[in-house]
């Protein structure tokens, strides 16, 4: 059943690749997007066991501002042996709407929601949650981003209680195809021990290179404060390949 959906995901990328997807009609566009990564990392934690992840997403944009996107990877949890391998998850499948506008002089703001989903896995894991985001971001004339960011989920994963999320993203974008990204944030859960971990707080850094419209390729440095979490949260440097359309 697992590897059922391991071949949609890989049937809709390879769709990706041989089909127009730029709308005629000027109110919305589609836009795709596919990469490959050493590891998949979400704020901070592995979530491929520290192994490489192909990786995919759709976006309906509205000219409004409006926009649906649908985003897949194959994932690895770190379950114990009380967990069958049947019951496990082996994807990820993400489902956004939102909004996107423009205040003006480079300012731009963005409201989603969003629900991570795990088809195949067996339910009583709780893997599955909704969040709620606000983001804040600033362009300048030089190529200079700035982002900040709120997460708030009702219901974090594993029946964790609310969660808030905050990041800062600083960026810098140039001529010559090369970019460059700064990133902290803070995720704060109320029951830590139903999720498995304390409050933490996650950097890192990354590289990349646009190979002349082809590709981009990006290497990156994670890490996290926690100190008990062995491979899944400690510090970590990563390869990806990716392609927009």
């Amino acid at each position: 059943m697992k590897t059922t959906y391991k071949m949609v995901l890989t049937s809709t990328l390879f769709t990706t690749f041989s089909c127009p997807v730029t709308a005629q009609d000027s109110l919305f566009e589609v836009k795709a997007n596919v990469a490959l990564t050493s590891n998949y990392l979400f704020r901070g934690f592995t979530q491929t066991d520290n192994q490489m992840a192909l990786q995919g997403g759709l976006d309906l944009n509205l000219q409004s501002g409006a926009y649906l996107s649908l985003w897949g990877s194959n994932v690895k949890f770190l379950e114990d042996e009380t967990v069958p391998p049947e019951d496990r998850a082996s994807m990820e499948l993400d489902v956004y709407a939102g909004y996107s506008g423009d205040l003006g002089n480079g300012l731009g703001y963005g409201l989603k929601v969003g629900r991570y989903l795990y088809p195949g896995a067996n339910s009583d894991l709780n893997y599955e949650m909704t969040e709620f985001n606000f983001s804040l971001n600033y362009t300048s004339s030089q190529g200079i981003g700035l982002g900040l960011v709120y997460d708030f989920s009702p219901e974090f994963a594993a029946k964790s209680g609310k969660a808030h999320h905050y990041s800062l993203t600083i960026s810098q974008s140039m001529e010559n195809g090369l970019s460059m990204k700064g990133y902290v944030g803070q995720q704060m859960i109320t029951e830590n021990d139903n999720f498995g971990h304390d409050d933490y707080l996650y950097y890192g850094l990354s590289l990349g290179y646009s190979l002349a419209g082809m590709a981009d390729v990006a290497v990156g440095y994670s890490n996290t404060d926690l100190d008990e979490e062995g491979d899944l949260a400690d510090d970590k440097v990563f390869f990806t390949l990716s392609k927009a359309f």
